[in-house]
């Protein structure tokens, strides 16, 4: 009985050790992913879509005017469907 008493005390030690040193832990910020934002959109685009929204902007200016996204949907990586038309000058 003494032996798992001690055995005991002891997981309690190494436990509540290995909790106060990772509570120490530096945690470094997440970095920004690389691909677009859906909401956003991908330069000289003017209808993209995810897979899940579409949106759509007349002028690279404006903002862009999006769906709203189904609750079961998975996006995908961003796609555009129509390039937008170069500037006239």
């Amino acid at each position: 009985m003494r032996r798992y008493r001690f055995v005991i005390a002891l997981l309690a030690l190494t436990g509540s050790a290995a909790f106060a040193l990772s509570a120490e832990l530096e945690i470094s910020p997440r970095p920004a992913p690389d691909n677009v934002s859906v909401h956003k959109g991908p330069p000289n685009c003017s209808r993209w879509t995810d897979g899940c929204a579409s949106c759509s902007r007349d002028d690279k200016d404006e903002q862009p005017v999006c769906s709203n996204t189904g609750i079961a949907c998975q996006p995908r990586a961003v796609a555009c469907l129509n390039p937008a038309a170069p500037v006239k000058k």
